[in-house]
């Protein structure tokens, strides 16, 4: 079985498409970095089924598809089909070709095939399981994945293992079990919850439905009594109709009555009206002319009166602008004279204000001239002063520079005389070094003999637990073996079983095995060649029950007497004593092929007494002519006798079929002795196998005590070296160390007398300062009183000039001031002027106007005299056509009263009505509702109110005694219950299912366990001899990584590997070179155990240097006769050891090209295939 075939198309940078086929041996793939070997190692993974796009060198899973080029577009699909060679039937299927193919679109849809037909992942690592060709199995060693092996956990290495034992379906199983049994514990805690939490709400329920049962009954008798009330309500809201539409009706003729008497009086009443109405409006109109003159009269009155006020208002406005005038007159005179004393104090100001400025002048030059003598002052005591601080800084920098160099001289003085104890305590430290290292180099030598011997023994113990690992396996095929075979006699046993029960008809005398019953058929033994003979001559009697004696037969046939329900049964026993007639001499006697116990034999003989056994009819029928009285049967069976014939194929063969159950029983019995010797020698080596075991692991631990003690020495040791070598140099340290510290000290000294010296100078330079800078400021002081002289006249001669400025501004406002003033008092005088001339005119106008009033007054009194003068209209008509409008009113008033009162009542009794027929509506719809008929309300008894409404009330008591009920409690509680009962029916589902999946974890967890040990010891057993081959010497083997308190299933796998020349270190200790190497001994183990179809191999030599890739190519030689190898690879020694070489290059628009090249010699064994292929 082998890889026959590589197709990709637009996977990477393989955008077209491109076939690779392959042959058995070693293929090699090479080409410079980025030219895409790699991709078709990742386009077999990803066929295979890889999910994780890190693995697969990617981001996205989508990153597989070829995604374009300069000038060329992108793909949208990847396809990778692996064709394999199944002729061997390796895979248990009809194919001798399998195809298995991967799709992915750029749309996100992927699809799996298997032989050109859609499958799941699942289904191609079912198909695959037993091939170790998984995503993550051994056969594809992509880059890195070797350090990964040599890196990677117990656990992950343990994984590996396992797919090279087969056990990934079963913890695939063993997985899927624990899911369910976590989902079905869940389950069952979901519930047992709910129950908890029902059981109680149902209880609640059960009581809330029996309350709610008793509310509904009393509720139903309430409801009886409520419906005779209501019948009875409703006759009385018919009576009450009835008698409201009488009165509606008696209302109705009162109310037609008063409207006629009102219609005929209306005429009279209206007519009355309008007479009264006509006189009213003369005399009203003769009484609004007379207010109509007295109104004008006093309005002419009155417009006399306010011309005569107007007048005098005139008169007296115009004497008063006389006056105003004459008063303005004489304040424009004295306007004019302020302004002219204002104009000279103006003049007065300017020259006083010139003044000032003069003198102000000279103040300021005076002190200017001050403010720049002080200010050379100032900078010659600035200058004084920054040199006083420099030399006070650099005082107190030496006095810290000496403070510091006492310091440091007293730390130096402590610094030395503390070297100088601990260089004492050194040198007799070193001397007790000296005394232990001499002590441990003697315990690493006793450690180094003591690992010699148990690496001696544990070496021997491999090899006897490698020849008993042999022997368990070949005792383990044998008991396998006869298991099959015990199985496959079990099957024909209980089916010849199965057909004798059925052949035998059940009879109630199977069950008796007291009695001491036997069918004859079973105490009989007969020759194969007369069995037919036989089966013709006894027929039903073969299937009858011989009695051991007369007391057996008469139970049995009591037994069978009584009982009419059974099928028909024979009783055999043996006969009286007598002679039977024999058969002539010479004639052969049918009783004589047959065996029976002696016990039986007389009823044998008895059976087939004077039967005889003929060649053929021809014969039969002779010896009949001669013997009448004989029967004579054939050796086929055929039964002639003088009167009857009796042949053909009977419908049984009992006798054949006794005979084949006897023969496979005794074949079952030494079939399972077999088995039984098989297990026990399968005990046996198991035991010897586990009693090595029990060694070995006593060894390694003896080993590992070994290792231990001499890894412990031997680090006690090397610390006691580096002690020493680090002593040695403490010692060095120290004495320079010393030698140093005096040095400084003599340095330290020497500074800190120079510090002193300078601190000296500084303090002379310091006081010189100081007196120079004393005098500076004596000057200063005889300049501060003279500029403060100048500074006062400065201050007084600008406070004059202010004063002077101040006073200019104020004569100039009061001047501005009193011209507005003049002006303005010559602007009023003109407007009063102009004013009286005016009101000198208004007297005569008003006197016009008060006379025109007058006149027209006199005109309104003589028209009012003359209106006065009148006769009003009658006064008595007037009185007397108001009485009998009175009259009229009053009657018209009785009337509407009345016609209202019948109004009403026709409205009160259509309500009454309305009412009634509301209240007879809802009885009625009240009646209907509860399922009552209306009857006629006269023939309805009447209800005993008082009595029936007690019980009503007592009944509603209770129900409001009762208080708040459920009524749908019963329906709850029946719900409720169901689901209670089907919650604990699926609870014991549960509890049957978590069981049964218990005890299949179990099951799956020993055969795991089981599998993976026995594959373990074989990997363990290779993985030697491939590290011992690629190494030349060195030792490795595999130890399971136990955990104490853990699962057996968690434990991993470590490696332990000591190269040659060199101790027992981690493997991450190891170089390059010696890891990859391990990790492919590891591999190749795998490989030998569990081989896989075909292998792939990623630069897996790449770091390995010459000498190890000529031991690498050997190994690889070696397997690739029965194993078929691609590797990927740059070292040419690789590449000589392949049959066929594919080039890949990188050619236009980022595609990869395939160049294909057959080398000589290996023709036969690879495809005719063309010389070169581009993609």
């Amino acid at each position: 079985m082998y890889l026959k075939s590589l197709r990709v198309q637009g996977f990477k940078t393989f955008a077209r498409r491109i076939d690779l086929p392959f042959g058995r041996g070693i293929t090699a793939i090479v080409g410079p970095n980025g030219s895409g070997k790699s991709n078709l190692v990742d386009a077999i993974r990803w066929a295979l089924g890889e999910r994780n796009a890190r693995g697969l060198r990617g981001n996205r899973m989508e990153d597989v598809i070829y995604a374009g080029g300069p000038g060329k577009s992108a793909v949208g699909m990847a396809e990778v089909s692996l064709t394999i060679d199944n002729a061997e039937q390796r895979i248990n299927v009809e194919f001798s070709e399998i195809e298995v193919a991967r799709r992915l679109f750029r749309s996100g849809e992927s699809e799996y095939l298997i032989n050109g037909t859609r499958a799941r992942l699942k289904d191609i690592d079912a198909l695959l399981a037993s091939t170790g060709l998984r995503q993550d199995g051994y056969a594809v060693v992509a880059q890195n994945d070797i350090d990964y092996v040599i890196q990677a956990a117990p656990a992950l290495r343990r994984e590996l293992i396992e797919e090279a034992a087969g056990v990934r379906r079963l913890r695939d199983q063993r997985q899927e079990a624990l899911n369910r049994l976590n989902d079905a514990e869940r389950d069952m805690r979901r519930a047992r919850d709910l129950l908890d939490e029902l059981n109680p709400r149902a209880e609640e329920l059960r009581s809330q439905a029996v309350a709610a049962e008793e509310y509904q009954r009393v509720a139903a008798q309430l409801k009886v009594l409520q419906g005779s009330l209501a019948r009875d309500t409703w006759r009385k809201a018919m009576v009450q109709l009835r008698k409201a539409q009488t009165r509606e009706q008696m209302a109705r003729n009162k109310r037609e009555a008063a409207t006629a008497a009102l219609a005929d009086f209306e005429p009279v009443y209206e007519r009355h009206r309008t007479e009264l109405a006509s006189a009213r409006e003369a005399r009203w109109n003769h009484q609004q002319a007379l207010a109509d003159l007295r109104l004008r009269l006093a309005d002419a009155e009155h417009q006399v009166r306010i011309a005569e006020q107007r007048r005098e208002s005139a008169r007296q406005a115009l004497d008063a602008a006389r006056e105003e005038t004459t008063r303005l007159q004489a304040s424009e005179r004295a306007g004019g004279q302020v302004v002219e004393e204002l104009e000279r104090a103006v003049q007065e100001a300017v020259a006083e204000l010139e003044e000032s400025k003069r003198l102000a002048a000279g103040a300021a030059a005076d002190e200017s001239a001050g403010r720049e003598a002080r200010a050379g002052l100032e900078a010659d005591r600035e200058t004084c002063d920054r040199r006083l601080q420099e030399i006070h800084r650099a005082r107190l920098t030496v006095q810290a520079e000496l403070r510091q160099l006492e310091g440091r001289c007293q730390f130096l003085r402590e610094q030395r005389d503390a070297a100088q104890a601990e260089l004492t305590a050194w040198s007799e430290r070193n001397s007790q070094l000296l005394e232990e290292l001499d002590r441990q180099r003697a315990m690493l030598e006793s450690a180094e003999r003591q690992l010699g011997e148990s690496r001696s023994a544990v070496a021997g113990l491999d090899a006897r637990l490698s020849d008993a690992a042999g022997a368990v396996s070949e005792a383990e095929r044998i008991v396998e073996s006869a298991g099959t075979e015990a199985q496959v006699k079990d099957a024909e046993y209980a089916a010849l079983s199965l057909l004798r029960e059925r052949a035998q008809p059940r009879s109630p005398l199977s069950e008796k095995t007291d009695i001491g019953l036997e069918r004859l058929l079973h105490a009989v033994t007969v020759p194969v060649e007369f069995q037919p003979a036989v089966e013709a001559v006894l027929a039903d009697w073969l299937l009858g029950w011989v009695a051991a004696d007369l007391d057996s037969a008469d139970r049995a046939i009591s037994l069978l007497s009584g009982d009419g329900t059974s099928e028909r049964e024979t009783i055999l026993f043996n006969p009286p004593a007598g002679a039977a007639d024999p058969v002539p001499a010479g004639v052969e006697s049918l009783k004589d092929r047959v065996k029976a116990p002696a016990a039986i034999q007389p009823l044998i003989d008895r059976l087939l007494a004077q039967v005889a056994v003929a060649e053929n009819l021809a014969a039969a029928r002779r010896l009949l002519n001669a013997n009448p009285d004989l029967r004579v049967v054939t050796r086929s069976g055929e039964l002639v006798t003088s009167f009857a014939y009796r042949g053909g194929r009977p419908p049984h063969a009992p006798l054949q079929a006794e005979a084949q159950f006897r023969e496979v029983e005794s074949a079952r019995e030494r079939t399972q002795k077999s088995l039984r010797i098989a297990r026990a020698s399968l005990q046996s080596a198991t035991a010897a196998q586990a009693g090595l075991l029990a060694e070995r692991a006593a060894a390694q631990v003896h080993l590992d005590a070994a290792r231990a003690e001499h890894a412990r020495v031997n680090a006690l040791a090397s610390a006691g070296a580096v002690a020493g070598d680090r002593e040695r140099a403490l010692g060095q340290d120290l004495a320079g160390k010393v030698a140093r510290l005096v040095a400084l000290l003599l340095d330290a000294e020497r500074l800190e007398a120079g510090a002193e010296e300078r601190q000296e100078r500084s303090g002379a330079e310091e006081d010189r300062a100081r007196q120079e800078l004393a005098a500076i400021d004596q000057r200063l002081g005889e300049h501060d009183g003279l500029r403060a002289g100048h500074q006062q006249r400065r201050q007084e001669a600008e406070l004059r000039t202010a004063l002077c400025a101040q006073r200019h501004e104020d004569l100039i406002r009061q001047l501005d001031r009193a011209r507005q003033v003049w002006r303005s008092h010559g602007d009023d005088l003109a407007q009063r002027q102009a004013a009286a001339q005016a009101l000198a005119t208004q007297p005569s106008v008003i006197e016009t106007e008060r006379l025109a009033w007058v006149s027209s007054a006199g005109e309104v009194t003589m028209q009012l005299a003359g209106l006065e003068a009148e006769a009003l209209p009658d006064g008595d008509a007037l009185r007397t056509l108001e009485e009998q409008l009175q009259q009229d009113e009053q009657r018209n008033v009785v009337l509407k009263v009345a016609f209202a009162q019948s109004d009403d009542a026709v409205g009160s009794a259509s309500e009454e009505i309305a009412l009634a027929k509301a209240e007879v509506e809802r009885c009625a719809e009240a009646l209907r509702e509860d399922g009552q008929a209306l009857h006629d309300p006269e023939s309805m008894e009447e209800v005993d109110w008082q009595k029936t409404e007690r019980e009503v009330s007592r009944l509603q008591r209770r129900l409001d005694g009762m208080g708040a009920v459920n009524l749908l409690a019963p329906e709850e509680f029946g719900q409720l219950q169901a689901r209670c009962e089907s919650l604990a029916t699926q609870l014991t589902d549960l509890e049957a299912a978590a069981a049964q999946l218990t005890e299949l974890r179990q099951r799956l967890e020993e055969e795991i366990d089981s599998r993976f040990r026995t594959v373990f010891q074989s990997v363990a057993v290779n993985f030697q001899e491939f590290f011992v081959e690629l190494f030349e010497g060195g030792r490795a083997t595999l130890r399971l990584d136990t955990q104490h308190d853990g699962n057996p299933l968690d434990d991993g796998v470590e490696i332990l590997a000591q190269t040659p020349g060199k101790r027992l270190q981690p493997l991450t200790l190891l170089s390059g070179g010696e890891r990859a190497l391990t990790a492919l001994a590891f591999l190749f183990a795998l490989q030998a155990v569990n081989p896989s179809p075909f292998h792939v191999l990623d630069e897996v030599d790449a770091a390995l240097d010459d000498a190890n890739v000529v031991r690498f190519n050997r190994v690889l030689r070696r397997l690739a006769n029965d194993h078929q190898f691609l590797i990927v690879t740059h070292n040419h020694s690789t590449m000589a050891q392949a049959e066929v070489l594919y080039g890949v290059t990188l050619a236009e628009h980022g595609i990869s090209r395939i160049v294909s090249v057959r080398l000589e010699g290996e023709a036969s064994r690879m495809p005719r295939i063309a010389t070169s292929r581009t993609a």
